[in-house]
């Protein structure tokens, strides 16, 4: 299995990504298996995003349904396996994160080993221990079995256009589109990814697109006069890898409500499968649209607007088409399906990124992240308006259908059998 890396303008250590993932931090009060296996996941390489949530949705979907068959209070996701009475869910939680983790990211296996033994110290009952890691790894193995013919690994290739409006490999390395085949990944939790369609994608003739065009134009370029050095923060800010900074949100929530260990399982697990899923519908209509990038329609020129073939993006666009967003449509899911777990839009997060060069931002609501997000993409110079904006109300809709039709509340727990 191939991972992919994306690189961009300015290059992030994989510490500063591990910092930032954990910048919503927990603190050891409310600390448990779950927060700590997806503290762990920051030691991973840091992959392409897509490739990232697949693996987060992955090794979050096991540890959800590892706990939940040893406390049932939600309804099971994927794989009911039967569980010994008195089995640890820290046992059961730690060895699925484990097992999942060192199968679809072998090379730090031994880092993974360490923290494994790590967990499994804190349990002192060794029966209670050992039932756990049966009920984790079972549950694990099934993952891995059912995710192994997700289609992730399909053939397919992009198909660059000549036309107005169609994408182009873009400069400076004018490389193949990237992961064209991720649309055809096995959701985790939509019924299907083809009742997804994304709209507001204006006419190249519109006022809308001649606006749209204007504004990216003048705000994200790389010498731009008129952006701001606060939207040059927002911009590079939010060019690193998504998934891990939306996870830093939702650990300041998971510490804010102060979450047992089942809560967090879920709450994590509807995260990342949620996101994943976003990136699948993202990817999907990428491909259909084949829509190009601010820097081909600039250098192209339209209508009223006159080529400027030496215009660059302030960062370089990412290796595949523009419509929709992906950092759009992901942030969208997740903050709705944080709204609808905590049915509110009000959250306190800030972090600093990257380490060591005091870039902090602040969020007081779920809704300001999600504009800044926009935000960001326009002046980084790689998205237009009205794409950041209908990616974020689609994402939206697939964090809605995530929380109201998978891993409901259930009447019943195992101490009430």
């Amino acid at each position: 299995m191939s991972f992919v890396i994306w690189n961009s303008r300015r290059s992030f250590t994989a510490a500063a990504f591990a910092a930032l993932f954990l910048s919503g931090a927990i603190d050891s009060a409310h600390a448990d298996a779950v927060t700590d296996w997806n503290a762990t996941a920051a030691t991973l390489p840091i992959l392409a995003a897509p490739v990232m949530a697949r693996v987060m949705a992955t090794m979050h979907g096991a540890v959800y349904d590892a706990i939940n068959a040893i406390e049932p209070q939600f309804e099971t996701y994927r794989f009911r396996v039967e569980a010994p009475v008195g089995a640890s869910e820290e046992a059961a939680a730690a060895a699925a994160a484990h097992a999942v983790l060192v199968a679809l990211i072998p090379s730090h296996k031994g880092a993974l080993d360490a923290a494994l033994a790590q967990s499994l110290a804190k349990i002192e009952d060794e029966r209670s221990k050992a039932d756990g890691i049966v009920v984790g790894k079972t549950v694990a193995e099934r993952f891995l079995a059912w995710r192994a013919k997700d289609n992730f690994d399909a053939k397919a290739e992009d198909k660059p256009g000549t036309s107005a409006g169609a994408w182009q490999r873009t400069a400076p390395g004018f490389e193949p589109g990237v992961l064209p085949q991720f649309g055809s990944v096995t959701p985790f939790l939509l019924k299907s990814i083809d009742q997804y369609v994304a709209k507001g994608r204006p006419e190249l003739t519109s006022t809308q697109f001649a606006r749209d065009l204007d504004e990216v134009k003048r705000l994200g370029g790389r010498r731009s006069t008129e952006r701001t050095a606060e939207q040059t923060a927002m911009a590079v800010f939010w060019t690193g890898n998504e998934i891990l900074q939306l996870n830093a949100v939702a650990r300041a929530v998971s510490q804010a409500k102060k979450l047992s260990m089942p809560e967090n399982a879920r709450l994590f697990a509807l995260v990342h499968m949620a996101a994943a899923d976003a990136l699948t519908v993202s990817f999907r209509i990428k491909y259909q649209e084949n829509a190009w990038r601010p820097i081909t329609a600039i250098r192209a020129g339209n209508g009223a607007a006159a080529p400027d073939p030496n215009w660059e993006s302030l960062l370089i666009t990412p290796p595949h088409p523009e419509f929709p967003s992906a950092h759009c449509l992901t942030t969208g899911a997740v903050a709705q399906v944080l709204r609808d777990l905590i049915g509110s839009d009000e959250v306190k997060v800030g972090y600093v990124y990257p380490p060591g060069l005091g870039m902090m931002r602040n969020y007081t609501s779920l809704i300001q992240l999600e504009k800044e997000v926009e935000d960001a993409r326009v002046f980084a110079g790689i998205h237009f308006r009205s794409t950041d904006q209908s990616s974020t109300e689609l994402g939206r809709r697939v964090g809605t259908d995530a929380v109201a039709q998978h891993l409901r509340p259930v009447a019943a727990s195992r101490a009430s059998r």
